[in-house]
């Protein structure tokens, strides 16, 4: 009778719900002092900063939130610097490839309760700031530690199109920090401030429209590189 080879048994590969690194405090990160910039989500997830590649929410329901990103993703977003106007997370259906929302946020959801309890407990939540945001405030590149905000109200309301309730935080920024950078009307530079010039470095060059405009820069450059190496094709000799 011939022998069975065994199987192998694959191993499934979770995506970790936390950074290996995650602080769970409310306090500033000695590892990444104010004005700290990393290139995306994942370099900003591995330092430890917010413990979470996706929601823009970290925290617990019972102790409050940690940290939040405020990166554009709901177009309810208004920042002003000082003082944010922040969206919850959760009704946007993640398969279809856009943002907009398809239903109610809710309560229910683990990052809103987490910094709903921070507006009742008042202790700090630290704060990032991505590229697409639609702010002055904003980095033109990558995501930015921008220092400690306190929660002073939460609630819940339609959103602007008012066809989904949104949960929505009233975010103060604690007094006593660096200045934040604003965006130069030319694009990669930042307004200087006096006597902060050493937090406060100019970009290093223009950041990228979106996602969709950097692939269409990659897919140039590929079809570029094609016709550099196999000669322009028959349309482009017309």
């Amino acid at each position: 009778m011939k022998e069975e080879t065994p199987r192998k048994r694959h191993r499934k590969v979770r995506v970790p719900s936390e950074g290996p690194r995650a602080r769970r405090d409310f306090e500033e990160y000695s590892g990444a002092p104010f004005g700290t910039t990393w290139n995306d989500r994942t370099e900003c997830f591995h330092a430890g900063v917010h413990g979470q590649l996706e929601s823009g929410i970290h925290g617990k329901k019972a102790e409050g939130a940690f940290s939040i990103v405020v990166s554009g993703q709901y177009k309810d977003d208004k920042d002003e610097g000082d003082t944010i106007l922040y969206t919850g997370s959760g009704g946007c259906k993640r398969s279809d490839g856009t943002r907009e929302q398809t239903c109610d946020q809710t309560w229910s959801d683990t990052g809103n309760e987490a910094l709903r309890k921070s507006s009742e407990t008042g202790n700090p939540v630290r704060v990032i700031r991505g590229y697409e945001l639609e702010s002055e405030f904003a980095p033109w590149e990558g995501f930015r530690y921008d220092g400690l905000y306190v929660c002073k109200d939460a609630w819940q309301e339609k959103n602007r199109d008012g066809h989904y309730l949104i949960c929505r935080y009233r975010m103060e920024r604690v007094p006593g920090q660096p200045p934040l950078r604003r965006r130069s009307t030319v694009v990669g530079l930042y307004k200087p401030i006096p006597g902060f010039e050493d937090v406060q470095p100019l970009a290093p060059g223009p950041a990228p429209v979106n996602g969709r405009q950097r692939f269409r820069d990659r897919l140039k450059a590929l079809l570029d590189n094609d016709q550099r190496t196999l000669g322009p094709c028959k349309e482009l000799r017309r």
